[in-house]
């Protein structure tokens, strides 16, 4: 077990930490000098070992089984020494998660692992990152294998007594939580596509909706609240969280370091081009398509019942990749604009503008189209866009647009309910893309089909295209929605993007109840 402690400025007058809720300790006088100072110092780390302490400890080598092998357990479980209801909570949960499977083995006997025997190794221990009142408590926990093992971690405030969230904490460090969101989300996805674009089944995991899945779990299990809080110099604060991938467990783990004295932002390249009545900006963390109303976008009301009443300015929602270059080119014969950004690691990824108002007013990125060869450079070929690589030659965008853009297996697939009586709703997904809707206990009645829009924070992005019989024909309504299963509690949070969506006119996330019946 260790303890760390941030020695920043912030820190100088030393607090000295007798319990919960304590008082802070007085100046040190002047003149005191080095030696007063290296007093306060230690009286701190002092009060700070005193307050936390270990729950359980094992450290033995035992047989699990009968048959089995040397297993070497080594068990360090912390606890706050603080009185209160959060602090409690906390000590409740790190004894269920890491102390009551092994309690069994305290009074297991002692064994020697015989010569050359190979003994697997569980190994739970833990470290506390101080920043005044405040600590961040991360236990570590690996299991054996060619798996890195994971670490979680949780805030307290002995001052109050309470557990903080990480928001909080970083707000008390002088960090803005949105912007340590955004950089933790890119460092994650760019990482999953770094690690993707090497895989030789690509297509195998995009056509089964398992990639969309990955990257949507990445982002998911990337939160703020989900990270874990590491204070290891004076000048950053890392963020521990990870990023999905098909090797092992299937997670493995990523540090993000955040500076704790603003730095100069980065010089990025501002990259803009037009197309028709289509023009995107991107300039460092904007990034925006401009739709302008013309004759070719006023044609797509009575083509594809898009309207637009005037211009209008939309971000995308989830490029959080580096771009070098953009250009944007069309698809098919009519005024089909697409957005294609080459990243810094040389892959494309896209934002299908015309298929994205389709259901709504919100413009997101597609999965990415990894090319093995390496792409160095975008080009406009007649009106459509290519892709210039290392090795000299050009690959065609457009075909693998369609081809990207084609049906996939949906992976939020079920039946799910919402409300009950009267105003009871349900829907129902099949992984081929297949959607049947109803609201208001079957009253109104809506199928047709969902396509695959891109990885968002909120699960993955779907576009909902649905139609229900009236008495004056036809009904049509398209919208978007985020869906995410979560599946410790068997709900589908389902939330809403764009469009004119049946079950809500809010905005906020709808919890459905997966139905088995």
């Amino acid at each position: 077990m260790k303890h760390k402690r941030l020695a920043a400025a912030v820190l100088a007058a030393a607090l000295w930490l007798t319990g919960c809720g304590g008082a802070a300790a007085p100046a040190a006088p002047a003149g005191s000098g080095a030696a007063s100072q290296s007093t306060a110092d230690t009286a701190v780390q002092t009060a700070q070992k005193d307050r936390i302490t270990e729950q359980f400890t094992l450290e033995k080598t035992i047989q699990l089984y009968e048959w089995g092998s040397a297993q070497k357990l080594t068990v360090h479980v912390p606890q706050l020494v603080c009185d209160g209801p959060d602090a409690a909570y906390l000590n409740d949960e790190l004894a269920a998660m890491y102390a009551a499977d092994f309690r069994q083995y305290e009074d297991s006997p002692e064994i020697e692992p015989q010569q050359d025997e190979w003994s697997p190794e569980i190994y739970i221990n833990w470290d506390a990152y101080w920043y005044g009142d405040c600590v961040s408590l991360v236990v570590f926990r690996y299991d054996g294998g060619t798996d890195p093992g994971y670490s979680r971690g949780w805030c307290f405030d002995f001052a109050t007594g309470k557990q903080v969230s990480v928001a909080e904490m970083l707000q008390r460090m002088g960090l803005d939580p949105d912007e340590a969101q955004l950089a933790v989300y890119r460092a994650a996805i760019q990482t999953l596509d770094r690690n993707m674009v090497q895989q030789e089944y690509y297509d195998f995991l995009r056509e089964s909706g398992m990639l969309s899945g990955m990257r949507a779990d990445t982002l998911r299990d990337n939160g703020l609240e989900n990270l874990t809080v590491l204070l290891e110099n004076e000048n950053t604060v890392t963020l521990v969280g990870g990023y999905h991938t098909t090797a092992g467990s299937g997670w493995r783990p990523l540090k993000v370091e955040l500076p704790l004295t603003p730095a100069a932002p980065a010089k990025t390249p501002v990259l803009t081009d037009t197309y028709g009545s289509v023009s995107v900006l991107l300039d460092g963390d904007t990034r925006t398509v401009t739709i302008k109303r013309t004759p070719e976008t006023i044609a797509w009301a009575e083509e594809y019942d898009i309207r637009l009443d005037g211009d209008v300015t939309l971000p995308i929602r989830n490029a959080y990749n580096n771009y070098v270059d953009v250009c944007i080119g069309g698809l098919g014969a009519s005024f089909h604009p697409v957005v294609y950004l080459l990243t810094e690691d040389g892959f494309v990824e896209y934002v299908d503008v015309l298929r994205c108002l389709l259901y709504g007013q919100i413009l997101l990125c597609a999965d990415p189209i990894y090319i093995a060869n390496n792409g160095t450079a975008l080009a406009l070929r007649d009106a459509e866009v290519s892709l210039l690589c290392a090795d000299g030659t050009e690959t065609e965008l457009a075909p693998l647009t369609a081809e990207w853009n084609s049906p996939q297996e949906v992976d939020s697939t079920g039946n799910f309910t919402l409300g009950e009586g009267e105003n009871l709703c349900w829907l129902d997904l099949n992984s081929g893309g297949g959607c049947q809707l109803a609201t208001h206990n079957n009253r109104y009645f809506y199928q047709g089909a969902v396509t695959y829009l891109g990885a968002t924070p909120n699960g993955t992005a779907l576009g909902f295209s649905l139609i229900r019989d009236t008495e004056n024909g036809p009904e049509w309504v398209a919208f978007s929605a985020a869906l995410k299963l979560d599946y410790s509690i068997d709900y589908l949070i389902f939330t809403p993007l764009s469009g004119q969506n049946p079950l809500t006119n809010e905005t906020v996330p709808l919890v459905l109840t997966h139905s088995y019946g």
